[in-house]
């Protein structure tokens, strides 16, 4: 009796220590000050905590975040898709609201969804490559670098190529490419 108290008495940090870690994982997840990409839900004026006005500074300003949560044992997961996350940071984020309103949101709508385009690859080379987590969290961390590097370059080429949104005809054909890709991607959705 007396050692299966002492089995149970050592577990018992470890077992604080997962419960901590679930309660810190769900308190970000429903922090309101980040926006999850979702298929069905677009950005709307009120998702940008700073309004500015008469071209203060550019029109509008998107803060994106791609997080993930993924550990030593995670190697045995077939399917990374609910440990990595897209965001919007809304408090880091501002729109110009005597500017045109349907143009930047758009934009940062399009924005949004290549970076999800992005969060997606990262979720696929995990799964791809779930064997070498073994080696470290260091892999797992090169793999967000290579996804957001590669995210960072694109919307420069997006940026570009729209004139940050406003070219009609680039912006239609640039949502039906990251569109196209999000459908080719479709099975690393955490949706």
């Amino acid at each position: 009796m007396l050692v299966q108290l002492t089995q149970s008495m050592k577990r018992l940090p470890a077992l604080l220590f997962l419960f901590v870690c679930t309660q810190s994982l769900c308190q970000s997840a429903s922090d309101t000050n980040y926006l999850c990409w979702s298929s069905s839900r677009r950005l709307t004026v009120n998702d940008f905590v700073i309004k500015t006005g008469n071209m203060q500074t550019t029109p509008c300003f998107g803060q994106f975040y791609i997080d993930y949560q993924v550990a030593g044992f995670d190697f045995m997961t077939k399917n990374f898709n609910k440990k990595v996350h897209n965001y919007f940071i809304r408090s880091a984020s501002w729109i110009d609201t005597t500017y045109d309103i349907n143009v930047s949101i758009r934009y940062q709508q399009t924005l949004f969804d290549l970076a999800e385009v992005y969060a997606r690859r990262f979720r696929k080379d995990l799964k791809d490559n779930r064997k070498k987590i073994l080696t470290g969290t260091d892999f797992t961390r090169e793999l967000n670098t290579k996804a957001m590097t590669e995210f960072a370059k694109r919307r420069v080429e997006y940026d570009a190529d729209t004139k940050f949104g406003t070219n009609t005809i680039a912006q239609q054909n640039w949502e039906a490419q990251i569109q196209s890709e999000l459908l080719q991607l479709k099975d690393f959705s955490a949706e």
